[in-house]
C-alpha cells in the first residue's frame, strides 16, 4: 500500500510529535535557568538571531554539500 503524501505527512507528524514536544520541553527549562542560552557573543538579537544564524549556516551547508555533489556526478 502506498499512502498518499498527505497521509505520509501526517503519520510523520503524529510519530515526530512526542520527540519535539520532549525536546521543546528540554529547552523550555534550559531557557528559564540559563535566558542567554539562545544567544550569540554580541548579538542583541537573542533567540530569534540564534535561530535566524543557525537556519542561514545550514541551508549555506546544504548548498556546498549539493555543489559537491553536482561536481563529483560532473567529474565522473
Amino acid at each position: 500500500m502506498s499512502p498518499s503524501p498527505r497521509h505520509f505527512a501526517q503519520g510523520l507528524a503524529v510519530y515526530l510529535e512526542p520527540l519535539f514536544d520532549g525536546l521543546y520541553e528540554a529547552l523550555m527549562k534550559q531557557l528559564t535557568v540559563d535566558p542567554a542560552l539562545f544567544q550569540i557573543p554580541g548579538d542583541e538579537t537573542g533567540a530569534a538571531g540564534f535561530m535566524e544564524t543557525w537556519t542561514r549556516v545550514l541551508r549555506e551547508q546544504t548548498a556546498r554539500a549539493r555543489e559537491r555533489v553536482d561536481a563529483s556526478h560532473e567529474a565522473s
